[in-house]
């Protein structure tokens, strides 16, 4: 299955968006040098996945590591 290319979107507050597929992906500074990471599938109002990662490139390489790893992309 060929890899979909995420194009990562800069909001406010260092807010990251992409859309994958039925796939919604968020990463966003925790507060403490850390990063949050979110997966939420189609418009579900919870988040499918979660994580920290210590740098914005981890926690982007993880959202991107669940999508891939799904199945559904």
């Amino acid at each position: 299955m060929a890899n979909p290319a995420m194009k990562w979107t800069k909001g406010a507050g260092d807010i990251w968006t992409a859309r994958v597929g039925p796939f919604g992906l968020k990463v966003q500074p925790k507060g403490d040098g850390r990063w949050i990471w979110l997966v939420t599938k189609a418009d579900a109002a919870n988040p499918e996945a979660t994580g920290v990662g210590s740098s914005l490139g981890a926690a982007k390489t993880a959202t991107e590591q669940y999508v891939r790893r799904s199945g559904l992309v």
